[in-house]
């Protein structure tokens, strides 16, 4: 899905830019005050009008509960401003990217890929207290004057002054420096453990973001991907949380897993049907199984996985015998960044294991269909995601019958005409296939 990303593309051009004219940024923020200069004062007009485009175009989750919960632990873990231009406040946007990222003038942004990942609501206060820190100490305010002190003749700057102005988005989207990465973690951790949460959690994001189903990480540079490496992060993180905690009852501390996982079950189903949409199956595999793992009685989470194991098609499924090298990985995302999905899975049937994996996917997605109409008969979704198993398996009668019983619970379905033109062909398929129509072909 990931509808944002159609406001980002004009940033992709001006990332290319940075990442080739890599700029030193300055060693620490500043956490005092700090004036807007007249030349950066549109940059912020910008800035400042950005919460409304995420509004209109309707970019930003729509869920009361989940905004409460993030504004909620955002609030305990924001500094006070120390500037007129500088107003905290948290929203979710509808992307399966595992990202978040903070403006200068207080607008906070966390995905709802970032919010299915995490286990935790203490791990999603890790990833807002890093994230308000890059406001606090005006990191993109500081980032952007560096890269215009060091750049020659405008080259850099001439797409953003004179074009979408957006810097400042692309800065906090894409990741800021190493340093600036570095100190808003580190200045994140002791004020966890201001706010009553369990430091050690920020740890164990970046050992979360390290995970690469996919085999093509990183899929893109952002804020939670590669500034600097999740590895180091993780590790550094871990030790000076430990240092925190020196003196201290930790098991006092806040986590809440049941309670955060229980308020991120729609979020997280739908951010597998976005991983399916957006073409990263092996990613909804593994978010679905822990679906699945995390209660097994939903009927729901089963019917994820089985869209997710579908979607597969051809795909070995995640968690082969052995890992992808890195040339691998990057033949992998280069594979993505020139053929189209249809391509990509013509050439994976054209090999030799191909449609071995395909009949696979399709054995395991019926498993989970059929767990799921275990728990629940009358589930549409399951019925569905079982007629297009069936007739991935040259099974046209049944996946009729799946078909049929699908539109008679939802008739106003949104893919009513899609399912009725399977239908039709699946009548033709099995009038070809009667007795009576290979006699007359015969005679």
């Amino acid at each position: 899905m990931s509808r944002n990303r159609l406001l980002l593309q004009g940033l992709v051009i001006a990332c290319a830019l940075l990442s080739s004219r890599p700029v030193q940024a300055v060693a620490e923020g500043e956490y005092g005050p700090v004036d807007i200069l007249k030349n950066e004062a549109s940059l912020m007009k910008t800035v400042g009008e950005y919460e409304d485009l995420f509004l209109r175009r309707g970019y930003r989750y729509g869920s009361p509960e989940v905004q409460e919960l993030v504004s909620r632990i955002g609030g305990r873990l924001a500094p006070p401003p120390t500037d007129p231009y500088i107003k905290y406040r948290f929203h979710v946007l509808r992307d399966p990217d595992v990202n978040a990222f903070a403006l200068p003038d207080g607008q906070v942004y966390v995905n709802t890929g970032l919010l299915a990942a995490v286990q935790n609501e203490a791990q999603l206060a890790a990833v807002l207290a890093h994230e308000v820190h890059h406001t606090a100490g005006h990191h993109g305010i500081l980032e952007y004057r560096s890269i215009r002190r060091k750049s020659v003749g405008g080259m850099i700057l001439g797409p953003f002054t004179l074009g979408l102005s957006d810097i400042f988005l692309a800065l906090s989207v894409y990741g800021h420096s190493r340093l600036f990465e570095e100190e808003a973690d580190r200045k994140g951790l002791p004020k966890m453990l201001e706010s009553g949460y369990d430091p050690r959690e920020m740890a164990a994001v970046f050992e979360i973001m390290q995970q690469d189903p996919e085999e093509e990480n990183p899929k893109r540079s952002t804020a939670w991907s590669t500034h600097p490496q999740l590895q180091d992060r993780a590790v550094y993180c871990r030790e000076q949380a430990a240092a925190l905690l020196k003196g201290t009852d930790a098991a006092a501390l806040r986590v809440e897993a049941a309670g955060y996982r229980r308020m991120v079950r729609r979020l997280s189903l739908e951010t597998v049907q976005d991983l399916i949409a957006a073409d990263y199956p092996r990613t909804a595999v593994a978010m679905a199984a822990r679906l699945v793992a995390e209660d097994g009685t939903d009927a729901d989470r089963h019917v994820a996985l089985g869209d997710a194991r579908r979607a597969l098609g051809a795909r070995g499924a995640p968690g082969g015998e052995s890992a992808a090298t890195n040339a691998e990985k990057k033949e992998n995302l280069k594979a993505r960044q020139k053929l189209t999905r249809e391509e990509r899975e013509t050439e994976r049937l054209n090999a030799p294991e191909g449609m071995a994996h395909l009949r696979r996917n399709l054995e395991e997605s019926r498993k989970s269909y059929q767990l799921a109409l275990e728990i629940d008969a009358g589930s549409p979704a399951a019925h569905r995601g079982m007629g297009y198993v069936l007739m991935g398996l040259d099974d046209p009668e049944g996946a009729g019958r799946e078909f049929l019983v699908y539109l008679r619970a939802r008739a106003d379905a949104v893919d009513r005409p899609i399912i009725l033109g399977h239908l039709k062909k699946l009548t033709e398929t099995l009038k070809n296939r009667s007795p009576s129509h290979v006699q007359e072909t015969a005679q």
